[in-house]
């Protein structure tokens, strides 16, 4: 007998002024939802990616199929089809300062790399798209930190951009020092409980333009392209909206809420799952906060999701656990490099390495879960959608520890945690 609860939700959205389209252009799908005057899903339908007529012509093709003028005004959108921004965080203090730049960019939609103190030696070979340098509230007597600031050399770091989000009385030296470099206002400004979205506002000015310049978003009328949304940003909007229970989805209790894509896995949650003792924590303040598994995704991280799989410790439990027959066979094809994993077996990987992860805080920033806590799990995600409750549950049993709560299992198969991020006014909290 599974020990896997099920709970079956029924939508209370909010009500909305007007009925809307909502599109999603995402790295493979675009998926259109019409969304009624109730906040409700009346119809919805997912569309492979036309790469060679682009993003524009096939966005207004589409919204043609559904009887709406690309010109409308009733049309919102968001994308991940450039898989996000990477950046590189470099800080004072990993704990306070890094902790609160590691947060605004995971809501801006954007993927951080790494979180280094300032005086790291090592730096980092890995690309990014930004080089993030902040840390310390705004403060006139800063020689300690203007000596450090002098001692740092970028040129330790692969990087598209370098911008500076610290100490407003450094930001001087640091242009000088730095030519070209791009000034934030310190976010933190004169506390280290600051809230200011600088580097929230900052980091997402560069998604959209990465997005609309790259992946040719560019090309679509101006109503559609100038409203456009990072896709993480609207996830984690409806999150956000469903724990104010403004939503059509029931959230009670400490929450995971897993987002599995082609290219990467999000994961959102609330923060009293963080263990006591994690070295490592969400920003002060916060309820919610969000990591993305850039190495995790069932089409474009496919091979990265695949490699560790063939060399987990616990392979042979985990396809024990997915796989009604055939385990030894596969278990032995996937050691040796020759299987050719299906969609849905990936799906489920992506999960366990999540959560695998999630339990012993293994990533750049992430806390260390305590998974017995968790009452619900949500995932979401187009990757998501041929997912079994019961083999979830299964999953989570590899996890759970003996006479611990078992977590309520949701899939979100109407995408209503997305119509609820993009249909809502609200704004993202820190």
């Amino acid at each position: 007998m599974s020990l896997t609860k099920t709970k079956e939700v029924s939508p209370k959205p909010a009500r909305l002024a007007r009925s809307r389209i909502a599109v999603d252009i995402g790295s493979t799908v675009v998926k259109i939802a019409r969304i009624g005057e109730s906040g409700g899903i009346e119809s919805q339908q997912q569309f492979p990616r036309d790469f060679e007529a682009g993003i524009a012509r096939q966005v207004e093709s589409l919204l043609e199929r559904f009887g709406v003028p690309p010109e409308s005004e009733d049309v919102v959108v968001c994308s991940s089809a450039n898989g996000g921004l990477r950046i590189g965080i470099v800080c004072l203090s990993k704990h306070y300062s890094g902790a609160a730049l590691r947060n605004q960019v995971l809501l801006a939609g954007a993927n951080p790399v790494f979180v280094h103190d300032l005086d790291e030696e090592g730096g980092s070979l890995t690309r990014v798209d930004m080089l993030l340098v902040g840390g310390g509230i705004d403060s006139a007597d800063a020689a300690p930190l203007e000596r450090r600031l002098r001692r740092f050399q970028p040129a330790r770091y692969r990087f598209g951009t370098l911008a500076y989000a610290g100490n407003s009385h450094l930001a001087g030296l640091f242009v000088e020092l730095f030519s070209g470099a791009a000034v934030i206002p310190n976010p933190l400004a004169e506390t280290l409980a600051g809230r200011r979205l600088s580097v929230f506002e900052a980091v997402r000015r560069a998604y959209l333009d990465d997005l609309v310049y790259k992946e040719g978003v560019s090309e679509l009328r101006s109503n559609l392209s100038k409203g456009i949304r990072p896709t993480p940003e609207i996830v984690s909007q409806g999150f956000q909206r469903a724990l104010a229970k403004s939503s059509g989805m029931e959230i009670f209790g400490a929450c995971v809420v897993l987002d599995i894509g082609g290219a990467t896995t999000d994961l959102h949650y609330t923060v009293e799952i963080v263990r006591d003792d994690s070295e490592q924590r969400p920003s002060a303040g916060a309820s919610v906060a969000r990591f993305v598994f850039t190495d995790l995704g069932i089409v474009a991280s496919r091979d990265s999701l695949m490699l560790e799989l063939r060399s987990h410790p616990r392979l042979y439990e985990f396809l024990k656990s997915v796989l009604d027959d055939g385990v030894r066979e596969v278990y032995q094809s996937m050691r040796e490099g020759d299987y050719d994993a299906s969609p849905l077996l990936l799906s489920y990987g992506c999960l366990f390495i999540a959560l695998e992860r999630f339990a012993h805080g293994r990533g750049p920033g992430l806390p260390t879960a305590d998974l017995t806590r968790i009452a619900q799990i949500i995932l979401t995600g187009g990757a998501s959608q041929t997912m079994a409750e019961k083999i979830v549950g299964r999953v989570f049993e590899l996890f759970r520890a003996e006479n611990s709560g078992v977590p309520v299992i949701l899939i979100d198969r109407r995408y209503q945690m997305w119509v609820d991020g993009i249909t809502w006014s609200g704004h993202a909290s820190i």
